[in-house]
């Protein structure tokens, strides 16, 4: 008999959505006034939103609590700017990690005059606290595929992600056993520990020490997450 390890699929369809005419969010995990007992934060891992702005819009965070925030554009650019002076253009390809103190405030915008731009944006409670604020920007490739790309890696917290050709296979081995999952198919479909992910679905794994996935589409994008509970 086939162990299950414990999990709970956060389908895309049941997002917390919150919208003007300048931006879309919709929100994986609680937030803001979207607030539901099956969505509580998984672990350290408290946001993923998707944000969609129109052209020259930008919306403002301000952040009470001491947070790990990863910015990672899906289309087009977002400029970055905050209360402390940083500011940067963060394009396709390229993540911005930043270690954000209680207090802080930032502004996302859209530098475009035609185009609405989309970006992920992922919150951590962090087990280790930084002593300061910093932000840095790096960059990955999706040349290679059919493979993972380390995205990041702080406070045993780490991000992968890659691009599949359909019907292929790959894995991931947790680096630390107490740690738990989460997987958040960004483009196409999935079928991830037997279970069928489909574009913007989430999924949680815990007690589990590989994960095994199937690409079930071209070009099927895969976050991965390894993050402390």
């Amino acid at each position: 008999m086939i162990k299950q390890s414990p999990a709970q699929i956060f389908k895309s369809d049941l997002r917390g959505i919150s919208k003007s005419d300048a931006f879309l969010n919709l929100a994986t995990f609680n937030f803001g006034t979207y607030q539901d007992d099956s969505r509580k934060p998984f672990g350290t891992l408290e946001v993923l939103n998707e944000g969609i702005l129109a052209p020259l819009q930008k919306i403002s965070r301000l952040i009470d609590a001491d947070t790990e925030v990863i910015l990672l554009p899906l289309f087009g650019g977002i400029v970055y700017k905050d209360n402390l002076g940083t500011e940067d253009f963060i394009r396709i390809e390229q993540i911005k990690h930043i270690s954000v103190k209680k207090g802080m405030s930032f502004e996302l915008s859209n530098p475009y005059k035609l185009e609405n731009v989309s970006y992920l944006e992922i919150w951590f409670s962090p087990k280790i606290l930084n002593s300061k604020e910093n932000s840095a920007s790096f960059e990955f490739s999706f040349s290679e595929r059919n493979k993972m790309n380390l995205l990041f890696y702080f406070s045993n917290t780490m991000g992968f992600i890659g691009i599949y050709d359909g019907r292929k296979e790959g894995s991931y081995t947790l680096k630390n056993n107490l740690n738990g999952v989460f997987v958040f198919v960004i483009n196409g479909a999935f079928e991830i520990e037997n279970r069928l992910l489909q574009e913007k679905d989430g999924l949680s794994l815990n007690d589990i020490e590989t994960v095994e996935w199937e690409a079930l589409s071209e070009n099927a994008i895969l976050l991965l997450l390894e993050v402390p509970m």
